[in-house]
């Protein structure tokens, strides 16, 4: 069975290596981020954060209110909208 070409005239494997490849592209603008400067673990489990959501320390959130990241999962359990 042929895999189906959607409306955009793309299969869905061709969707996902554009998607992967503009992920890497996005995730690389990050890459000079240095840890000492910025908050890097989760503010509700503690876990390690990916770079693109990682917080300067001398924002003024950061420094009046406290403001960490939030891991993918922890922000799934919240109900507000950001």
């Amino acid at each position: 069975m042929a895999e189906q070409i959607g409306p955009d005239g793309k299969t869905c494997a061709q969707r996902h290596a554009e998607w992967a490849a503009e992920e890497a592209r996005f995730e690389a603008s990050f890459a000079a981020r240095q840890a000492a400067d910025y908050h890097t673990r989760c503010r509700d489990c503690g876990v390690f954060v990916k770079k693109s959501r990682w917080v300067k320390k001398d924002t003024y959130n950061a420094i009046q209110h406290q403001q960490r990241p939030l891991c993918g999962p922890c922000f799934d359990e919240y109900d507000f909208i950001y």
